[in-house]
C-alpha cells in the first residue's frame, strides 16, 4: 500500500498571543514586544498549511528578509511558480516565506524559525548571508490571507550583489539602487510596500548607512 503524500505542516502561533500583546495594523517597529512571544517554543505549533489558512484562531509566522548591498536593495517580481496567487506579477523587497516542520532540528532554539528563515534565502536566492537584524513586524487583518500570517522583517547586509532565483516565483532578483525601488508603490505586494514606507527607519534600525 502506497503512503499517502504528507501535507505542508507550517509554523504558527495562537492568535490570542497577538491579541494580549496588542493588535496593531500594517507595520510595528516595536520588534521587541512582538517577537520574543511569538517565537516562544512554548506557543508555537507546526499545523496542516490547508487548515492554517482558514483556521483564524492561528497565524502563520514569517520571516521577511530584505537584502541590501551598497546602497541597493534587493528587488524581484513574483512568478506563477508561487503558491501565493494573489502575488504573481507584483514586485517584492523580500525573501522569505512559511517555515515548515522539515526545518525544525534537534538543535533548533526557536522551533525552526531561524533555520526557516535561512533555508528561504538559500533556496529562493542563493545567498549564504545570514547575518540579520529583526526590525519590524507586519500585520493586515484587512484580509482573508492577512488575517492568518504574521511576518517578521528582517534587513540582511550582503557583501556583493551575487545572486541567483532558483525558484520559479522569482523572476529576475536584482540589486536595484533604494531610490529607485521606491517609485512605483502600486506596483509592490503590500509587505513590500510597507517596508519601502518605512525604510529609512529600518535601515537606520539595522544599522546601515542610508546615503
Amino acid at each position: 500500500m502506497l503512503e499517502r503524500m504528507t501535507e505542508e505542516r507550517v509554523l504558527c502561533f495562537p492568535r490570542k498571543l497577538l491579541e494580549d500583546l496588542g493588535v496593531f495594523q500594517g507595520l510595528s517597529l516595536d520588534v521587541d514586544k512582538y517577537l520574543p512571544v511569538v517565537t516562544s517554543s512554548s506557543q508555537l505549533v507546526y499545523r496542516n498549511r490547508s487548515e492554517a489558512e482558514q483556521d483564524k484562531r492561528y497565524k502563520q509566522l514569517i520571516p521577511y528578509v530584505v537584502l541590501i548591498c551598497n546602497g541597493k536593495i534587493l528587488r524581484y517580481r513574483r512568478g506563477k511558480g508561487g503558491q501565493e496567487t494573489r502575488l504573481h506579477g507584483l514586485y517584492s523587497v523580500g525573501i522569505g516565506g512559511h517555515i515548515s516542520d522539515q526545518d525544525d532540528s534537534l538543535f533548533a532554539k526557536d522551533i525552526g524559525y531561524r533555520e526557516g528563515m535561512r533555508r528561504e534565502i538559500m533556496e529562493e536566492v542563493a545567498v549564504e548571508e545570514v547575518n540579520d537584524e529583526a526590525v519590524a513586524v507586519i500585520n493586515d487583518d484587512s484580509t482573508e490571507v492577512g488575517y492568518v500570517h504574521f511576518g517578521v522583517v528582517h534587513i540582511t547586509q550582503v557583501p556583493n550583489e551575487t545572486v541567483v532565483g532558483r525558484r520559479s516565483g522569482i523572476l529576475g532578483p536584482e540589486f536595484t539602487p533604494i531610490t529607485d525601488a521606491i517609485k512605483n508603490a502600486p506596483g509592490y505586494e503590500s509587505w513590500s510596500r510597507l517596508c519601502l514606507e518605512n525604510l529609512e527607519v529600518l535601515l537606520s534600525k539595522a544599522g546601515c548607512a542610508t546615503g
